[in-house]
């Protein structure tokens, strides 16, 4: 399956609408100027949600991850790690990259990585939210953080 691209400016008006954090708006605010010296390329925003009870496929081809947005859940007590893998179906265990998402006082925070030039994928993009950083055990969906990636081609 290709990447569904679609203009920058689109995806900079679903990425502002769904975030409301002053230090996410200025990450995804350095991201698009950085965008801008790169000739505003065609990008995709894939949301994620349900992590609880399957992994999320951003990407099942080649492609660059350009930013990743996530939310813990407000009422949350448990820690969950959000972890991603390159791969076209499945988030592995042990993520290709992986964050710690404390439960007890963490709940409602918002988070984003933002990887300037992209980050390649070779195989694709999966993501998953697990409760042992190297495991594959579902977080529940009281704890698993939704929000979403923006992708571009490879």
């Amino acid at each position: 399956m290709a990447l569904s691209l679609e203009g920058i400016n689109l995806v900079k008006r679903r990425a502002r609408a769904d975030t409301r954090s002053v230090g996410v708006a200025e990450a995804l605010r350095s991201f698009f100027k950085h965008m801008e010296n790169l000739g505003n390329p065609d990008l995709q925003l894939v949301a994620i949600s349900g992590l609880d009870s399957a992994d999320k496929v951003v990407a099942d081809a080649a492609c660059k991850l350009y930013a990743l947005y996530f939310k813990k859940p407000t009422a949350s007590t448990t820690d969950a790690w959000f972890k991603g893998s390159n791969h076209a179906t499945v988030a592995a265990a042990n993520g290709d990259f992986t964050a710690y998402l404390r439960g007890t006082s963490g709940g409602g925070r918002s988070y984003c990585t933002v990887f300037h030039d992209g980050l390649p994928l070779g195989t694709g993009l999966t993501v998953g939210s697990h409760t042992t950083v190297n495991g594959n055990t579902k977080s529940a969906a009281a704890d698993a953080p939704t929000g979403f990636a923006i992708i571009g081609a490879p």
